[in-house]
């Protein structure tokens, strides 16, 4: 019988240590301006964003039926949103909130105001610009301007 030999796996070549400790420094000193960038970046301004025009009802359907899609179009876009309005109230914060019907019995567009605009009643035809913000029931859509 022959003799056993034991051999040694071969993992390739790692990179020295000393190559990873060079980079160390360099993403010490970016890392601390990339965040300070990020928390002080002002914010968007909605009326001077170009904004997809969409209705509510075909929001509404988008979101309902792929969300997933949805989300890939719409999700943190400006939105040009044109519906009749189902509701107007305040919300938790005492912004002012409009929904707008998207054919479904219960749920909606919900787009909340920037800021206190001019008073709408149920059943007015508006279009309102605002940030999509994703679906939890409603469509919700933030930062928002009533266009007429």
């Amino acid at each position: 019988m022959g003799a056993l030999q034991i051999v040694a796996p071969d993992f390739g070549r790692c990179p020295p240590i000393a190559v990873n400790l060079k980079i160390l420094p360099i993403m010490r000193s970016l890392c601390p301006q990339v965040v300070y960038y990020q928390y002080n970046k002002p914010p968007q301004n909605v009326a001077e964003l170009k904004a997809r025009p969409v209705t509510a009802v075909d929001l509404f359907k988008d979101f309902t039926t792929n969300e997933l899609q949805a989300n890939t179009t719409y999700l943190n876009k400006a939105l040009q949103v044109s519906g009749r309005v189902l509701e107007v109230k305040q919300n938790q914060n005492e912004q002012l909130q409009i929904i707008l019907d998207a054919g479904d019995p219960i749920f909606g567009i919900a787009c909340t105001l920037d800021n206190s605009q001019t008073i709408v009643k149920s059943g007015d035809l508006v279009t309102i610009k605002g940030i999509c913000t994703g679906y939890l029931n409603d469509v919700v859509l933030i930062k928002s301007l009533l266009l007429n």
